[in-house]
């Protein structure tokens, strides 16, 4: 059976190499990622932060999956703060179990208790699973980015 909890300091070590198996897995959708990339800090700094959110997914004591977003202060884009879904990672092994949907509904509860009205996530064009699991949760295309390649 799969538990979630709060991620905590002891955790740090393993969410940036989740982090980093997150980057190598995004390597399919985005040609430009160097695969050799390795988080080797990040989350120590994160986990204390109320402006931030750190679930994890637990198989008995083992992380199989997490999810880190944050509030974003309001800019000249948008009026009013910003959740930001920046990371969710399942291992390859616990993936359609919904692990990753459950994340995504604790973090919207978390938004919601913060009285925070938008949510944004990015996720590469060609993750076509990503995609369509974002739209059954409820977000819905907003703006999108466009990247050139320059050739010498």
């Amino acid at each position: 059976m799969i538990n979630y909890r709060l991620a905590k300091e002891e955790d740090a070590k393993t969410l940036n190499w989740l982090l980093t198996l997150l980057v190598r897995d995004e390597k399919k959708y985005d040609d430009s990622i160097d695969e050799t990339f390795v988080v080797t800090s990040m989350y120590e700094y994160y986990i204390n932060d109320k402006t931030r959110f750190i679930m994890v997914a637990l198989d008995d004591d083992k992380i199989v999956g997490y999810l880190y977003g944050f509030i974003s202060n309001p800019n000249d884009a948008y009026q009013e703060r910003v959740a930001k879904l920046d990371a969710l990672f399942v291992r390859e092994e616990y993936r359609h179990m919904g692990i990753a949907k459950h994340l995504i509904t604790l973090f919207q509860e978390w938004v919601s208790d913060n009285d925070i009205k938008l949510m944004e996530v990015s996720v590469c064009s060609a993750n076509t699973f990503a995609k369509k699991l974002y739209l059954e949760l409820g977000f819905n295309p907003f703006k999108e980015i466009l990247i050139g390649k320059i050739e010498k």
